[in-house]
């Protein structure tokens, strides 16, 4: 018997379960290359009469692991003992959303699978997927899984509550690691030669400075106006900032030629270092608590359930 530590999912919640899962279904399609379809259905896990088999098990290791990769490799013994936690957790989370009577819409899995289709990009989705998986269906039911273990786990962790008095508590017990260094808001227009940062310089004003910056600035930021918005020290290359940081609210550079061209600086606003007020990071603060609560109980939930279930495995098969 094989005592899970939680780990794979709880880190995902921490984390942002919905965006975890979504980067957890993109890095299966793009790890590794090749479809890995083993068929073998000698059973090698099961958890409640459900059942694993070695080919399940096998196609989830190699997404996991490059085929040029040593079963050797320092790391290999211990990242397969967490896949097979992982599979473990999962199917005791997929057991507790159909006890619950929870379902995946058609709706909600054609948004997902949409909203992943957006992070990788049209061009060889279709050709990525089904070199991962067969097909498209079998990855889509995979999704599904996913879902469905999202809901469950969300149905866990819902107890997971924070009230004012914690934040507050927790806000003036960090209250030092609430700060904000002072910092410049500032525009940039970069040309490429001295003549030309010269005539440029010779017609800008800090009020036609966002219009030329449009018109001739090469940097990315030039069609924003050069805007450079808020920055700290450390934050831009060390020669913008001695220039920024000499400078007074509405006033121009001179000509300055670093690695980049030659630039001219506008500083808009500057603003003085020191704490955080409470509203501003109270929403953050909200977000860091009812994340370790909901780590908290979806560990302890995983952890009572493995005791309570019936979980073999056969080890020499792994």
């Amino acid at each position: 018997m094989m005592t899970g530590r939680g780990l794979p999912f709880k880190n995902r919640f921490v984390n942002g379960l919905a965006k975890a899962l979504a980067v957890l279904f993109l890095l299966d399609v793009v790890a590794g290359c090749g479809y890995f379809k083993d068929d073998s259905g000698e059973v090698i896990i099961r958890v409640n009469g459900r059942s694993i088999t070695a080919g399940e098990y096998r196609d989830a290791l190699k997404r996991l692991v490059p085929s040029e990769k040593s079963e050797d490799a320092g790391g290999f013994l211990e990242l397969k003992k967490e896949l097979v936690a992982e599979i473990i957790e999962e199917e005791l989370l997929l057991e507790e959303a159909g006890r619950a009577g929870v379902s995946v819409s058609e709706g909600e899995l054609a948004a997902e699978v949409d909203l992943i289709r957006r992070e990788y990009g049209d061009a060889s989705f279709k050709a990525a997927i089904e070199s991962r998986y067969g097909s498209i269906g079998e990855w889509e039911e995979k999704i599904r899984r996913k879902l469905l273990v999202k809901k469950a786990i969300e149905s866990i962790t819902k107890p997971a509550r924070v009230s004012e008095k914690e934040v507050l508590a927790y806000y003036e017990k960090h209250k030092d690691g609430f700060t904000r260094p002072e910092q410049a808001r500032a525009r940039m227009i970069v040309v490429s030669s001295e003549e030309e940062a010269a005539e440029v310089k010779s017609r800008l004003t800090p009020e036609n400075f966002a219009e030329v910056a449009r018109e001739v600035s090469l940097s990315p930021e030039g069609k924003e106006g050069g805007s450079l918005g808020y920055f700290g020290h450390g934050d831009m290359p060390g020669e913008f900032e001695a220039v920024v940081f000499s400078l007074k609210p509405g006033e121009m550079s001179q000509v300055v030629k670093t690695e980049y061209g030659f630039h001219i600086f506008l500083l808009e606003d500057r603003r003085k270092g020191g704490p955080l007020p409470y509203a501003e990071v109270k929403p953050r603060i909200i977000e860091r608590l009812r994340g370790e609560k909901s780590a908290a109980l979806l560990d302890g939930w995983i952890a009572d359930r493995k005791r309570s279930s019936r979980i073999e495995i056969r080890e020499g098969l792994l």
